[in-house]
């Protein structure tokens, strides 16, 4: 060591230890205190540098993680501060309360059992301990911290009434009477406590004691409805004679008090079923025209039930009476915009500035908005709903429905799962239903039809008597190769069953004569250029009627109108705009037309009237089979069919009696268009041969995109054009057909996706053959490709919708693209690929043939379909049953039914 060198010294420090870490706590419950959390938590997380196991710092970080929303690890500091001091009472209950929010209500109930442990004279800890057994469903485990409350707080009425649930859910009646009556006692305006009481006494045996009880609280509480009704049903089952249940009872009631307006709220809240009208609840309304609530009710359950123009009024009624009242506003929106009425958004705009936070006025917003077709206003306030209320099943529902008519089946799918799954939650069981129909859609509309009908039938578990969603069960089940054909037509066969019985009513037709000039009546959503196939196929049969032997009115079930519906309105002698009539309401105005024979051309489609075709409105009732089966309604006679598409065999599968016409079951008009058949196939410019198929997607199915796949396997260079709604976007549709081929080994450079055009003629000018799916043929895309000179290879299925191709292409002399199995197929396809000559003689001049075959002759598809209803209608006026026949040529040129 050096002279005078001094040893090094030990650096300086600031004061470490217990004593600072207090400080630095100290320093943090003050920020914590005043609401300064970011700093509070800095300080603790220093003191627990210092000491890790400091308590007090373990709880109360913990706190502010919560608070922050890191729920998870404040649970997990607590449980450590638990651990550091389990003396402290206030831990435990903290600790419960955060395993509360993260809905672990074991783990929470737990933590206030041992909080109330520690401090045991605080009634508050067992509460909250029920509390969570309760939320499990633990009414058995809640019964006893309750009654440690009670013990506590004998006083309490809450909690007697609380542990008069528990016991009533446990099945303990008796005891929970005891304590239902306590809390009333002790509050007696606690009229639910009090009611439940007699439920419990009802429910343990005690009948007598239990119908006083409802007597007194129905003296007490006037205006609610229940203890009435309850008292008439128990006196009832104690022989008192006043009528055999509610309803009875209540009028019995009625009848000395005539104005009891109680008892006709009891009638009224009855109306519940589908079928019902309101008609006790209208009565109400006009005992108490100045009571909003009543008149709101009342226009709420006329849109319910379809009878949307009385609605409308009743809306107006209640804001008469209450100018500010969101929901009504709201309601006549929704019923101006179902009925296509002016004022719709304004209303329902109102409605969400009177109560801006209502998340039910913003959902109605969004769907007047969608019914009004502009849809991105529509999703904004469907998400301002959801913003409102997360959990909102009917916003959610909304948004699913929303993305499913923009043709984003996939992108549906989550939202509407989302929907389902917290309908099951809130027992939501119409939203619910409509979650499970509405994923049923767009499974459909993705060719997973197995999963589509899956969703359909969870929807009818809920809402059996839904029409519509039975419909679409059914439709779907036709694209569904896996389905056994019996079955499906049993399932057509039990639609009715599931319809409201309603008496038969004689028909007031002008007169029998079987030979005078019919009345005809079509009953479509279709008279329209799209988005059915209404302008091809029902305006050259409107058109083409002989008016001196047919009267033509049309039933036109949608709200939707184009050029095309002022051509067919032109061409009926009558026009009837029928979307927003209820059935009822049509079937009268049916019968008032004095139409002979109604003509559905809707089937189980979407917008159809097979209800209304139930009722047998008409004497003879016809299907024009646009949709690809069996109405599967007794009521429905007769369905045109041809021997192609109806062979011997297929009227077993039928409820109605076959008309089978000479020629084709339909007739095709093309639509106007700048496309014509190019003179040259595109393989000639092109250098390959180009496949392409324009059909719905949920045709094609996964046999049909393996039997693709093979066909391109075989024809190395070839490339497959697919076009519907919704592909060629990036979208999920794309994504989910791309990975479909590529697992047959058909890569995406050989396949190209293509969205919908304007004019739908413009992209065949771009394939050589087109490719008909092999279960669910095309019907209108057949008609279409063949017009713009493009051969069409198909394959026959076993049921309806597998016999298109077979009618449509051998009513055009092209039988030989006619194939039975898939080997056929694609022997064909390699034929039309490789065979140069074979391909050119099967587009050589396509557009005339088919212009001079049956497919296109109107005159003579007119004659035909005139000439089977005259055959039905003489039947009629015979008074002979409908029987299958056959419409001749000698028929058709007589212009006679024979």
């Amino acid at each position: 060591m050096k002279p005078n060198q001094r040893p090094p010294q030990r650096p300086l420090h600031r004061p470490t230890g217990a004593a600072d870490a207090q400080a630095l706590l100290t320093r943090a419950v003050t920020h914590h205190q005043t609401g300064q959390l970011a700093e509070a938590a800095t300080l603790y997380e220093q003191v627990l540098k210092r000491l890790p196991k400091q308590a007090d710092a373990l709880h109360l970080s913990g706190l502010i993680k919560a608070q922050t929303g890191a729920v998870t690890e404040g649970i997990e500091r607590i449980r450590q501060a638990v651990k550091a001091d389990p003396r402290q009472p206030l831990f435990h209950a903290n600790l419960g309360r955060l395993l509360e929010a993260a809905e672990q209500w074991e783990d929470a109930a737990t933590a206030f059992r041992s909080a109330g442990g520690l401090a045991p004279l605080d009634p508050s800890l067992p509460r909250m301990e029920a509390a969570a057994w309760t939320k499990l469903g633990r009414q058995d485990a809640a019964a006893q911290p309750l009654l440690r409350a009670l013990a506590l707080e004998p006083a309490d009425a809450g909690t007697a009434a609380d542990l008069g649930d528990a016991l009533y859910d446990c099945g303990r009646f008796l005891p929970a009477a005891d304590w239902y009556g306590r809390a009333a006692a002790l509050e007696p305006h606690r009229v639910l406590a009090a009611f439940n009481r007699g439920a419990a006494l009802r429910d343990g045996g005690r009948i007598a004691e239990a119908a006083a009880a409802f007597r007194v609280l129905a003296g007490r509480a006037p205006e609610m409805v229940e203890p009435l009704e309850h008292y008439m049903q128990l006196s009832q089952h104690l022989g008192q004679h006043l009528g055999d249940g509610a309803g009875t009872a209540a009028r019995r009631l009625l009848a000395l008090v005539p104005a009891q307006a109680a008892a006709v709220r009891s009638l009224g809240s009855a109306e519940t079923g589908p079928a019902q009208e309101p008609v006790w609840l209208a009565r109400l309304a006009r005992l108490e025209p100045l009571a909003d609530d009543v008149v709101l009710a009342l226009a709420g359950r006329l849109y319910g039930r379809r009878r949307i123009a009385a609605a409308e009024r009743a809306y107006r009624h209640a804001l008469a009476l209450r100018p500010d009242s969101g929901l009504a506003l709201s309601g006549l929106g929704l019923a101006r915009a179902t009925l296509g009425m002016a004022g719709a958004v304004p209303a329902v705009l109102r409605a969400v500035r009177v109560a801006p936070d209502d998340a039910v006025l913003a959902a109605n917003a969004g769907s007047a908005f969608q019914l009004a077709l502009q849809p991105e206003e529509a999703l904004s306030w469907h998400r301002r709903a959801l913003v409102l209320t997360p959990d909102a099943v009917a916003a959610w529902v909304n948004i699913g429905t929303l993305l499913l008519e923009a043709n984003a089946a996939e992108e549906a799918i989550p939202p509407l799962d989302r929907a389902r799954r917290l309908g099951e939650i809130t027992r939501d069981m119409d939203q619910l239903a409509l979650a499970n129909s509405n994923l049923g859609v767009a499974r459909m509309a993705l060719g997973l039809h197995g999963e589509a009908v899956a969703a359909f039938r969870a929807a009818l578990d809920r809402t059996p008597d839904d029409a519509s969603i039975r419909s679409n069960m059914l439709f779907c089940l036709c694209f569904d190769d896996r389905a056994d054909p019996v079955e499906v037509f049993r399932e057509h066969r039990a639609f009715e069953r599931h319809l409201p019985a309603v008496p038969a009513v004689p028909h007031a037709v002008e007169s029998r004569n079987p030979e005078r000039r019919l009345r005809v009546g079509y009953l479509s959503p279709d008279f329209q250029r799209y988005p059915g196939p209404g302008y091809h196929f029902l305006l050259p049969l409107i058109e083409g009627h002989d008016r001196g032997r047919v009267e033509v009115t049309c039933y036109h079930c949608d709200r939707s109108r184009d050029a095309t519906t002022d051509r067919f309105q032109a061409a009926a002698d009558r026009w009837r705009d029928v979307a927003v009539l209820t059935d009822e309401e049509l079937d009268r105005r049916i019968r008032e037309d004095r139409i002979d024979i109604l003509v559905d051309a809707g089937g189980h489609m979407s917008r159809n009237r097979m209800a209304l075709m139930a009722r047998r409105t008409a004497p003879v009732q016809v299907s024009l089979p646009l949709y690809p089966n069996t109405t599967g309604l007794g009521a429905v006679d007769y369905q045109i069919a041809d021997p192609r598409l109806a062979p011997p065999g297929a009227d077993a599968l039928h409820a109605e009696k076959l008309i089978r016409l000479p020629g084709c079951v339909l007739c095709y008009r093309p639509a106007d268009s700048a496309f014509a058949p190019p003179i040259l196939p595109p393989v000639e410019g092109r250098g390959h041969i180009t496949f392409g198929s324009f059909n719905n997607i949920t045709k094609v199915n996964a046999a049909t995109i393996a039997l693709w796949a093979r066909l391109l396997a075989l024809v190395p260079t070839a490339r497959l054009v697919l076009k519907w709604r919704g592909l060629g976007s990036g979208g999920g549709a794309d994504r989910r057909l791309l990975a479909a081929f590529a697992g047959h080994g058909i890569g995406a450079e050989r396949l190209e996706l293509r969205g919908i055009t304007p004019d739908p003629y413009q992209d065949y000018v771009t394939i050589d053959v087109a490719l008909d799916p092999v279960f669910a043929n095309g019907g209108t895309t057949i008609c279409d490709a063949l017009w713009m000179g493009v051969p069409v290879l198909n394959r026959t299925g076993p049921t309806k919708i597998g016999h298109w191709g077979a009618t449509m292409l051998d009513a055009v002399g092209m039988a030989e693209l006619v194939t039975r199995d898939d080997e056929a197929y694609l022997a064909q396809g390699v034929r039309l690929a490789t065979d140069r000559a074979f391909l050119d003689a099967q587009r050589e001049g396509l557009r005339e043939r088919m212009r001079r075959s049956a497919l296109m002759d109107e005159p003579g598809y007119a004659r035909a379909v005139e000439a089977g209803y005259r055959t039905a209608w003489r039947r009629w006026c015979g008074g002979l049953p409908a029987v299958a026949f056959d419409v001749t040529a000698f028929d058709v040129v007589e212009g006679e039914g024979r």
